[in-house]
């Protein structure tokens, strides 16, 4: 189950799952219309076979004509006909199948007269009370029952024209009686009255439950037999596009460890292809970036060994230099007096070889050494404090790799403060602190020595001014306090990101 969610919580997943509803739910919608469809013909054909008049007069005519035949009148078989026409209740046969209109009801109590062509009645029912047979018929009072006779008697077939509404809601019909088909010998007219049957339900409320229920029963068929072609379409169409989403997402991870050698190599054109191309740009100017940042590291710190040099081994070997040259002066007249000059001279010269074993150590990056920040700084702070003759305490929590650049900026950082110390503070105790969160690493260097007013110390100083620099690049800050005669704290905190 759980391998079954993570498939379909990735993005090859959610494709193939959208592949598949969406040709399950197309040929449902595809159906949805041809059902629709033929219910809309349905409709129509009903609506047709509704005006059932037409059979009436297609079914009489058949009928009577048998009995009309010229010269061959068959009176009595006429008027049993009409019997049993009159005593089934019905004007047309009943439907056969579900196209055939609905069989048209007589209205019962309502005569039905056949006239000859002349209008002569030849036969009737129920009975003949009025002594009509014989006589020449007489439509009812009613508005437009003599214009339906009339067309009647002149062979139209139009079963509108041939129709009047009753107001009883029935249908009085004039229908004539052919030789043969439209346009032939009129051979007598049937005058009737029909019941105006009630509308059929609507349609729709008769179709849809079996709409529904054929809808739900071939969503099922479509799921089951469709839904694997489906499945199968979406999870190969898909396999391409999660391929290259995750060579992005492999060079990404490749960058963010600061290796920008796995570069994308997708050459489409189309959103991704472009996506790749941009990251690919984006990755060699960050490759150009950091390698600038790293001429820019190897200068600063060249200037700042050249100012060290400067600061320390230049002026000592000019203060040895003019020691030396003041014991030559007096070793041939007063060869007592050139002795502390000697021993000055080599005072400064073990100064010097301390403080060029110090440049030298602290060329050595902590990270080439591959020993990590903690250990490196301890070998530092050990190393330093034999040179300087001064105590180091050093702690560490919660000891972990970092990033290489974070190592190297700390390191660095703990030099120049330790050369600060050695310069200026006489301190004899120097505190190192490092810390390590979840979050952010902090380092703390604090000696015990004269200290100095921090807010009157130069902002523009290289020493100050690079350590605070170094710190920024990573987005962290450097913190400096200090009091004249009661020390200095300098702590440096480094964000890390997750």
């Amino acid at each position: 189950m759980s391998l079954m969610y993570r498939f379909f919580s990735s993005l090859r997943g959610k494709l193939t799952l959208t592949y598949t509803l969406v040709t399950v739910l197309v040929l449902l919608a595809l159906e949805a219309l041809a059902l629709c469809g033929g219910v809309a013909i349905y409709g129509l054909m009903e609506a047709d076979q509704r005006d059932y008049a037409g059979d009436v007069i297609n079914v009489l005519n058949a009928n009577a004509a048998r009995y009309l035949q010229p010269g061959a009148q068959d009176l009595p078989g006429l008027q049993a006909w009409l019997d049993r026409l009159y005593a089934s209740g019905y004007a047309s046969v009943a439907p056969q199948n579900w196209l055939d209109s609905p069989a048209a009801p007589i209205v019962q109590g309502e005569p039905i007269s056949v006239l000859s062509a002349e209008g002569v009645v030849l036969a009737r029912v129920p009975g003949d009370p009025a002594g009509e047979i014989g006589q020449r018929y007489a439509p009812p009072n009613l508005a437009g029952a003599a214009r339906a006779l009339e067309r009647a008697l002149a062979g139209e077939l139009g079963y509108k024209r041939l129709t009047v509404v009753t107001p009883g809601g029935g249908r009085l019909m004039a229908v004539p009686v052919l030789q043969g088909g439209p346009g032939s010998e009129l051979l007598g007219v049937i005058v009737l009255t029909i019941e105006t049957p009630p509308p059929p339900p609507a349609l729709w409320s008769r179709v849809w439950p079996a709409m529904v229920w054929v809808l739900l029963v071939t969503g099922v068929v479509l799921l089951v037999g469709v839904a694997p072609l489906g499945m199968l379409f979406g999870f190969v169409m898909s396999r391409g596009l999660t391929r290259r989403l995750q060579a992005l997402a492999a060079a990404a991870d490749a960058w963010s460890k600061g290796d920008f050698r796995l570069l994308p190599e997708d050459r489409s054109h189309d959103e991704i292809g472009h996506l790749g191309m941009r990251l690919r740009n984006m990755a060699e100017r960050i490759q150009g970036l950091l390698q600038t940042r790293r001429e820019l590291a190897m200068m600063e710190e060249r200037n700042r060994l050249a100012r060290e040099l400067h600061d320390t081994v230049k002026q000592q070997a000019f203060a040895t230099l003019m020691q030396v040259r003041a014991a030559r002066n007096l070793l041939t007249s007063d060869p007592a007096a050139a002795a502390p000059h000697l021993e000055e001279a080599e005072a400064l010269i073990r100064t010097s070889q301390q403080d060029l074993g110090r440049m030298i150590a602290e060329l050595r990056p902590a990270a080439l050494d591959g020993q990590g920040l903690a250990k490196a700084l301890r070998a530092y702070a050990e190393t330093w404090s034999q040179q300087a003759h001064v105590p180091v305490t050093f702690s560490v929590q919660n000891d972990r790799r970092l990033p290489l650049d974070v190592e190297q900026a700390l390191y660095r950082l703990a030099q120049e403060a330790f050369s600060n110390v050695a310069r200026h503070s006489h301190a004899s105790l120097v505190q190192v602190r490092l810390d390590y969160a979840a979050d952010q690493v902090r380092l703390t260097v604090a000696d015990n020595g004269v200290g100095f007013d921090s807010h009157m110390a130069s902002e523009s100083g290289f020493g100050l001014q690079s350590m605070r620099e170094r710190a920024e690049a990573l987005g962290g800050i450097l913190l400096l306090q200090s009091v004249k005669g009661a020390g200095t704290t300098l702590t440096a905190i480094i964000p890390l990101s997750e």
